[in-house]
Order: structure tokens, then C-alpha cells, then sequence
């Protein structure tokens, strides 16, 4: 359904829906760089999301085991943080776009004129409504 009401249906971009469901986890970050990182632990929990939920369980674990690979000198409690805004952010992401199935495959923010602007490439896995 292209036309709603006479008028044609915006459809909204993947970056859009990144800053909707992880816009205030984004803007935590202290500087562009840091602001990137949890960029893409964004995408990473939308991703996970995005798997069938019986399989989502061992794919947190997945992660998680990468991500202490990758940083071996985080504690036992950032871990523990970083599983746990995984899941928050998995939550969100099912609330807000439970139907969409779209893969990210690539984010990047960048400064424009002192504002920060999120560009998204995606895949679509599956249909969505």
C-alpha cells in the first residue's frame, strides 16, 4: 500500500530507526569516537534482534564471548553492563520494530555543522510490515 489517504507513505530510513530505538544510548557517548562504539553496539543488538528468538540466546553468548575477547582488560562487571544494555537495547528494538527484519550491515555517525548525522546500510532478511 503505496498511497494512504492520497497521500504516498514515507518509508523510514534504517538510520532513522537506530537514533528512535538507541538515540539516547548513542548520545552517552562522551566524543564522536566513543559515540561510534556504542553505535555499533546498537547495531549489533538490532541484528541479534533480528534473529529468530529461539536463537537468540546463543547469540548474545556469541557476542559477548567476541566482545571479551576483544577486550580483555574489561572487568567482570563491564561485562555484566555491556550484556545488559545488549539486552535492554534487543528490548527496545522488539517493541518499537518487532516486524522488521532488515540487517545492518554498516553505521557510521559523522559531524555536520557541530550536529551528528547516522548513516546506515542495511539488508532485508525477511518481509516486514
Amino acid at each position: 500500500m503505496k498511497e494512504m489517504f492520497g497521500r504516498k507513505r514515507q518509508k523510514e530510513k534504517v538510520s532513522e530507526m537506530i537514533m528512535k530505538y538507541a538515540g539516547d544510548y548513542i548520545a552517552l557517548g562522551d566524543d564522536i569516537e566513543h559515540k561510534q562504539q556504542l553505535l555499533n553496539s546498537a547495531v549489533s543488538a538490532w541484528n541479534v534482534a533480528c534473529i529468530d528468538e529461539s536463537e537468540r540466546q546463543s547469540a548474545i553468548k556469541k557476542y559477548m564471548r567476541k566482545y571479551r575477547k576483544l577486550n580483555p582488560t574489561h572487568t567482570k562487571l563491564i561485562l555484566k553492563d555491556v550484556e545488559k544494555d545488549l539486552k535492554l537495547l534487543i528490548k527496545e528494538k522488539m517493541r518499537l520494530y518487532p516486524d522488521k527484519k532488515i540487517q545492518i550491515i554498516n553505521a557510521q555517525i559523522n559531524e555536520i555543522d557541530g550536529k551528528h548525522h547516522i548513516t546506515a546500510m542495511s539488508i532485508n532478511k525477511g518481509a516486514s510490515v
